[in-house]
């Protein structure tokens, strides 16, 4: 029998409603609106609902169900993927493609799709699965080929990529993007004279396109052609005199060229047309600072940090600018600023030791030049300075020490061969030097962007599943719960309302409703009403307002009572654990406070919690939530196999579970398996878990060389 949902007719005065989805069905009376919406809401995460008035019943189309239906229409939401893609919402394009896959994964067209909203969540292997799928489906998909071109690209595997390029051309040779894409690759890879010849293509074809001119100008400035390159700058700005990029990369070359006054009057028509545009700022101060325009330069530096306060390579390039005119103090707080946000640079030790010397600040430049030594042990010019420091302190065996110590680094490497004697100039080059982030290689990248990956998220375990009452508010803004075969059958036989469900989701209830809620379930234990059932919804209750003490009492009593209830086992459990985790961030933030030198290493003792989830698989083995909950137990414990082993073990019950790949995800990274993480984040995206792009663009994506 099909799955879907269908309406019988009953009495004139007494209509039944029958629902049938799989092997569950629902049945009841027209008036029985809450027990229907109970059944429903723990079915799926989608459900569409329409009136009929003329026939006076609610019909429900349950679209979470995986048969094929005649309310799908496939092409409508392709388009509505389509267009959330446009309107950069990556996350309900993937959900919608999601949709088509599960009822037509024969279509090549969502996989592809999905692909693309992957790709720009930075969730590049995830896409590369999603291409391989679609080109599997359609071995002739061309935009297949150049997408997952551009996915092996960003994780560096140019071969990958260059291959799928050289398909997409065989396939159809008439596009240009393909060109301009291949001449990225081909750029990457050091190949100038082909990226050039790639971007003439793209242009033959497509004479219009701007992005070609400007990368075919960069190209020819690689290549000496220094006349060509201005000229493809010209065609871009006449192309579109709006272009503050063209304007921007003009100016550059104007600048390498030393024609100061025409880089800077290019540089102000680009800040004319998008005056943050920083990396442009950052350019016409490094133009001011040569022409020796200090105040210039200083004011462009500052103005980069109002657009982006994180902007290291200002705070670096002011910082050295602020040291050459003598502004010392100004300079080491710049120099702060940058180590906050990458503290392993010898570069900035360094030239914060040298600036601590020029204030007389002997102890703090012998600690920044110690530990540029210690980042970089081969470091000749921090062993000097730490030496002139210890003559300065009248340390006079340490000065001699690093002395020394530098002669034997600057001997060893007059041994080798010329080609390894590059590493020294690394060491004794004068480091006293402004980035030009111009003459960085991202200059040249596609202009894919995503937004949701580059949030800042607290990165920690998706939390224990507990039984609480279900948010309709809450569940409208996603995916809040699972559908589970006991909540269901719980819910029908005790019509609560609200409904209960699993989830691991802290629902925010009012406060009033709360409270008035609480009281009438202490008023039906007083009366020695339900009993049982009282205990388990106050207990709730208390849980997700984090009452744990109360919570951990109203589910011993319902275990007092039904020692195998299996949802108070589960939340006593999961309440166990909050409070062992409540206690132990009051005690570290207690010791930060009291000025606890060392931080006291704490066995929380979880054995409890682990003994109530299992005493649930003892009364049900496929409690899939309780073997989830096991699996945080070792997460938490240190266990890492151990938890890894029972996440997957979840998944093999329940291959939705997005939460079990979220975490074992996070356990992959800390174990450094970098691509096993890759692939549980981006299935835990996928299933709606959106923090997971944040993780894989900040610990999945390739390192830069």
């Amino acid at each position: 029998m099909k799955q879907g949902c269908k309406l019988w007719g009953g009495e004139k005065r007494e209509r039944v409603l029958i629902i049938h989805v799989g092997e569950r069905f629902w049945e009841g009376k027209k008036g029985d609106i809450m027990k229907m919406q109970t059944f429903l809401l723990s079915l799926s995460p989608k459900i569409y609902v329409y009136r009929m008035k003329k026939f006076g019943v609610i019909i429900f189309f349950c679209l979470a169900t995986l048969g094929v239906s005649a309310q799908w229409n496939t092409a409508n939401m392709l388009r509505v993927g389509k267009s959330a893609i446009m309107f950069d919402d990556y996350v309900s394009a993937i959900e919608n493609f999601n949709n088509i896959i599960r009822i037509k994964p024969f279509l090549s067209e969502p996989y592809f799709f999905r692909g693309l909203a992957k790709l720009n969540l930075d969730d590049f292997e995830g896409a590369i699965r999603d291409y391989t799928q679609a080109i599997e489906l359609n071995p002739n998909y061309f935009h297949a080929y150049m997408y997952r071109g551009i996915a092996y690209h960003n994780m560096k595997q140019f071969e990958e990529a260059m291959h799928d390029y050289n398909t997409a051309i065989a396939i159809n040779p008439g596009e240009a993007y393909v060109y301009a894409n291949r001449a990225i690759t081909e750029a990457d890879m050091g190949d100038y004279k082909a990226a050039e010849k790639d971007y003439s293509k793209a242009l033959i074809i497509d004479k219009n396109l701007l992005p070609a001119y400007l990368n075919r100008a960069i190209m020819r400035e690689k290549l000496g052609d220094q006349e060509g390159a201005i000229a493809d700058c010209n065609m871009a700005i006449k192309l579109n005199m709006f272009s503050d990029d063209a304007y921007g990369l003009r100016g550059y070359l104007r600048f390498q060229a030393k024609e100061y006054h025409d880089a800077i009057e290019d540089y102000n028509k680009a800040l004319k047309i998008n005056p943050e545009n920083k990396r442009i700022l950052m350019s016409r101060a490094i133009t001011w600072y040569e022409m020796k325009k200090y105040p210039e330069a200083l004011e462009d530096y500052t103005a980069v940090l109002k657009v982006d306060s994180t902007y290291a390579y200002a705070y670096y390039n002011r910082a050295l600018l602020r040291s050459e005119i003598g502004d010392v103090n100004n300079a080491i707080q710049d120099f702060d600023q940058v180590l906050e946000m990458n503290p392993d640079n010898i570069l900035i030790y360094f030239n914060r030791g040298l600036l601590k010397m020029e204030i007389k600040d002997y102890e703090g430049a012998y600690n920044d030049f110690s530990q540029s030594i210690s980042i970089y042990p081969d470091f000749v010019k921090a062993y000097l300075a730490r030496a002139a420091t210890s003559m300065d302190m009248r340390d006079y065996d340490a000065a001699e020490k690093d002395r020394y110590k530098a002669e034997e680094i600057m001997d060893r490497y007059r041994r080798m061969k010329d080609g390894d004697q590059n590493a020294l100039v690394d060491t004794t080059e004068n480091f006293k030097r402004l980035i030009d982030i111009n003459s960085r290689d991202d200059r040249m990248k596609d202009v894919i962007n995503g937004r949701l990956q580059d949030r800042n998220v607290i990165i920690e375990l998706q939390d224990m599943f507990i039984v609480q009452y279900l948010s309709l508010d809450t569940l409208r803004k996603g995916k809040v719960q699972y559908f589970d075969k006991r909540i269901m059958k719980f819910n029908q036989e005790h019509n609560y309302n609200p409904a209960l469900t699993v989830s691991n989701k802290k629902f925010n209830y009012p406060r009033e409703f709360e409270d008035n809620y609480i009281e009438s379930l202490s008023s039906d234990i007083r009366k020695n009403k339900n009993v049982t059932d009282a205990l388990l919804l106050r207990g709730s209750l208390y849980l997700n307002r984090g009452d744990y003490t109360k919570a951990i009492e109203d589910f011993r009593a319902v275990l007092e009572r039904d020692p195998n209830h299996l949802f108070a086992l589960m939340n006593l459990a999961s309440a166990r654990s909050r409070m062992n985790d409540y206690i132990e961030s009051i005690e570290e933030k207690t010791s930060r406070v009291v000025g606890e030198e060392k931080k006291v290493e704490r066995n929380v003792d979880y054995s409890l919690v682990l003994e109530g989830n299992n005493k649930c698989l003892e009364i049900d083995p496929e409690f899939v939530f309780a073997m989830f909950n096991i699996a945080n137990v070792y997460a938490k414990s240190g266990e890492i196999q151990k938890a890894i082993d029972m996440y997957t073990k979840v998944l093999e019950v329940d291959k939705d579970i997005a939460e079990a790949y979220f975490n074992r995800g996070l356990l992959y990274i800390y174990q450094g398996n970098r691509s096993a993480a890759n692939v549980d984040l981006s299935k835990a995206g996928e299933l709606g878990l959106t923090d997971s792009y944040s993780i894989i663009k900040r610990y999945c994506s390739v390192e830069e060389e």
